[in-house]
């Protein structure tokens, strides 16, 4: 099994319930954590709770976070310094399935970068205004 890591940070419990929702597309997911932010939590207690979910990955992780400029967002990057993540905003469910299977499936021989781009191409190509798409069809 692969090397990388995935991490989630997202506010509430956004991030469990999309990992719940990619299962039952791809079947139980490994090497995914989910940090959530909680509206009890203060931005010390998140800090902590993502550096402890960091800390045990290695060097190979890439941390998905909902919001850019967020506390998840801003959290994860602050540690990006220590731990060597990378971090991309936007999580989408077509983003999160495509990089599980890309790792799962070996692909993460990728240099890591590679799969970064890989996350913000889904990510651009996953909106689609589909009333447009539809009427295109009809032409």
């Amino acid at each position: 099994m692969s090397t990388v890591q995935i991490v989630i940070g997202t506010h509430g419990s956004f991030g469990e319930a999309l990992v719940k929702s990619a299962e039952m597309i791809v079947g139980k997911m490994t090497q995914v954590e989910v940090v959530s932010l909680l509206p009890e939590m203060s931005l010390e207690d998140y800090m902590a709770k993502a550096s402890a979910a960091l800390a045990d990955k290695g060097d190979q992780i890439i941390t998905l976070v909902d919001l850019f400029g967020g506390t998840p967002s801003n959290v994860f990057s602050a540690l990006s310094r220590k731990f060597h993540n990378h971090v991309i905003t936007g999580l989408n469910l077509p983003m999160l399935i495509d990089l599980y299977l890309k790792i799962s499936n070996g692909d993460d021989e990728k240099n890591l970068l590679e799969l970064v781009e890989g996350c913000l191409t889904t990510l651009n190509e996953s909106g689609v205004y589909t009333n447009d798409v539809l009427n295109n069809r009809e032409s």
